[in-house]
């Protein structure tokens, strides 16, 4: 009798719903962030992150690991007032 379909087994560990758990967080923070950046007028302000709300949640998309800190460093000099206007 043939094999018609091939089963692939579901993984017992839970590992995949970490993943899982970090593309969902990597993913609505990176929205957050060219949501966010929109609002503050990123672009107004000189830093190595002055993009456009676009640009940013592709940043975060891609290097997470460094644009999603970087941003939230230059959201509080933002916010504290002591950012610099291009």
């Amino acid at each position: 009798m043939p094999i018609l379909f091939i089963q692939v087994p579901i993984e017992q560990t839970g590992s995949g719903i970490i993943m899982l758990l970090f593309q969902i967080i990597i993913l609505v923070s990176s929205i957050w962030v060219g949501i966010d950046s929109s609002k503050l007028e990123l672009k107004k302000y000189k830093s190595g992150i002055s993009y456009g709300p676009v640009v940013m949640v592709i940043l975060c998309l891609l290097l997470w690991i460094v644009a999603f800190p970087w941003y939230l460093i230059v959201r509080g000099k933002i916010n504290a007032g002591t950012a610099e206007l291009k």
